[in-house]
């Protein structure tokens, strides 16, 4: 099995369809026939991309945790951990 390693970002994923075959396109550099997928691989897919859209939430979430932390001790990021000066 050969394993390919692609970012797409935000490029667009959207269907595409050639004669009798379609196709899942991710990005510009991907593009996989599912003309055959069973509708058992369907589902796994989509259970992928709901798990990997939970995974991107929890990420997000965690960030701004973070950042709701460091706000209340008084430090605010930019790269680098920064503490404010005390007002006088």
């Amino acid at each position: 099995m050969t394993t390919i390693t692609l970012s797409w970002g935000d490029r667009p994923i959207v269907l595409e369809t050639e004669g009798k075959r379609t196709f899942l396109r991710l990005g510009a550099a991907l593009r996989v026939d599912v003309t055959d997928a069973s509708l058992d691989q369907l589902e796994q897919l989509a259970q992928v991309a709901a798990h990997l859209a939970d995974f991107r939430w929890d990420r997000i979430r965690a960030a701004q945790m973070a950042d709701e932390v460091a706000a209340e001790d008084g430090y605010r990021f930019a790269g680098v951990p920064y503490k404010r000066p005390v007002a006088a």
